[in-house]
């Protein structure tokens, strides 16, 4: 596996941490990490990146919340709601492309949830990546009228 895959695996682990209350305690991430299997050298990069998006999880989770709305956000399981906010977060980072963003989340749905997990994960972030190419710079949905093109 490449490292920038480990850095978003170790961040998915750090996220789960967090999301159980321990955001406030670095020698229990850190184990979590390595027991992981995460790379003692990326351990910091992906404690970075999962806080980063542990951060931004207010906007993540109001973007997958009007885009599950069949299965809200706290009854998603912890695994889920984490992969979903690290791709959220950094489709929103432009970090990478979108694709990349999913692929990568999809991939770590299939290591660490359930076997419907990468479809449903797939359709929320796809429907946030169509929502993302739709919006203007101001990130407004573009009301912009289409082209009159009857001539």
């Amino acid at each position: 596996m490449n490292d920038l895959h480990e850095i978003r695996r170790g961040a998915l682990l750090a996220l789960c941490q967090f999301d159980a209350g321990r955001d406030d305690d670095p020698d229990s991430v850190r184990g979590g990490l390595l027991a992981g299997d995460v790379p003692e050298r990326l351990i910091d990069d992906a404690t970075a990146f999962g806080h980063d998006a542990w951060n931004g999880r207010a906007e993540s989770d109001a973007v997958i919340a009007t885009l599950s709305t069949d299965w809200p956000i706290h009854r998603q399981p912890s695994v889920d709601r984490s992969i979903l906010r690290l791709a959220a977060w950094e489709m929103r980072s432009g970090r990478v492309s979108a694709a990349i963003a999913i692929d990568e989340a999809v991939e770590l749905a299939r290591e660490f949830s359930t076997e419907q997990s990468p479809k449903f994960i797939n359709g929320v972030l796809d429907a946030y990546r169509q929502s993302l190419e739709n919006a203007t710079p101001t990130g407004e949905p573009d009301a912009t009228p289409a082209p009159d093109h009857t001539d």
